[in-house]
């Protein structure tokens, strides 16, 4: 007996259950305090923190739209000290493009946003809009990996025979950075006229975070203050990406009990993603917290994005009401087995 009615609170609480995972997905992100804030993806204390799966939509609302997004969802990280906010993105992704060596490659990427003055209120997630700016935290592999990766690692046996403006010898294939440090840069037009994505010494200086703003479509330009620290890494089929940048913003500070406003893009380079062809969330709720560390969930249930809350004393509420539905639903039949009485009329 005692059997059957375990087996049938299983049954009940199934939607129960199911519910209860749709909340958790769509619940607010809660950034837990430690002493020290990590930078890196594979530090230990990211254990600590609070996994909350975000769905991502391809962004098919504007040129250049994209019909089907590489990335579904991300699962996302939280957590602060005195002066730093990091947040841990992971997503999977079966190939890591991290390299611009060849023509027609793209890179992997990921971008955390939030309002540049989130007490003005109604900032578009679509990158803000005319009057109500946003901040933005972009990450680009290349920026991290691709100086080690060039054309003349994609072909090893190529002989060139002089660049005469690089500062290369004859025979030699160049490095962007020589036409920098030791040629003529106006023959890297790009670099020469200031573009970041051109000048591979400014990407190391700066790392590879780059923070940016935007108001609306067309308007994404780097930030004048660079202060972003973290890095990535492709492992077991997903990216990890740690991304720590200061609490103290221009218009405002990250507080604990205050709610913020964040959203998430990831681009997928082997689906050639790039500019507005990307993945992205709207925007989600974060709090910081000195909440105590919750229990970190099984490695399944996160990859899948399906996290379970430990319902606490909903549990027992759901428990009562499960064993009341089974003893109805027994007492019934013995009801319906006895001698039926004339209904009065």
């Amino acid at each position: 007996m005692q059997a059957a009615a375990v087996a049938g609170l299983g049954w009940l609480s199934r939607p129960l259950a199911g519910k209860a995972a749709v909340q958790q997905q769509a619940a607010a992100i809660t950034a837990r305090q430690v002493s020290r804030a990590p930078t890196a993806p594979d530090d230990p204390a990211w254990g600590t923190a609070n996994p909350v799966s975000i769905p991502l939509s391809p962004q098919n609302l504007v040129l250049p739209r994209l019909e089907e997004a590489g990335a579904k969802g991300i699962i996302v990280r939280a957590l602060f000290d005195d002066e730093q906010i990091s947040f841990l993105l992971e997503w999977p992704d079966a190939h890591p493009d991290q390299d611009l060596e060849t023509v027609m490659q793209y890179r992997d990427a990921a971008a955390i946003q939030f309002p540049r003055d989130p007490a003005m209120t109604g900032a578009s997630f679509m990158m803000g809009h005319q009057g109500n700016a946003v901040t933005i935290y972009h990450w680009k592999s290349d920026w991290q990996f691709g100086r080690l990766l060039d054309v003349d690692e994609a072909y090893p046996n190529m002989y060139a025979d002089w660049y005469q403006h690089s500062g290369a010898e004859a025979g030699e294939i160049p490095e962007a950075s020589d036409y920098l440090t030791k040629g003529d840069k106006a023959y890297l037009t790009a670099a020469a006229a200031g573009n970041t994505l051109a000048d591979p010494l400014i990407q190391e200086k700066i790392g590879p975070i780059q923070k940016m703003q935007a108001q609306g479509f067309g308007t994404l330009e780097p930030h004048a203050t660079q202060d972003a620290k973290g890095s990535g890494l492709w492992q077991n089929g997903s990216w990890k990406i740690a991304m720590s940048f200061p609490r103290q913003q221009e218009a405002f500070t990250f507080r604990e009990d205050t709610p913020v406003l964040v959203a998430f893009a990831v681009w997928d380079g082997s689906r050639q993603e790039r500019n507005g062809q990307k993945a992205y969330s709207t925007w989600q709720e974060m709090r910081l917290t000195a909440a105590p560390a919750p229990t970190p969930l099984p490695q399944d249930q996160e990859r899948t994005g399906i996290l379970w809350p430990a319902v606490g004393g909903a549990a027992a509420v759901a428990a009562a009401a499960g064993a009341a539905l089974i003893a109805l639903r027994l007492r019934r039949p013995r009801q319906a087995a006895g001698p039926q009485e004339p209904q009065n009329r």
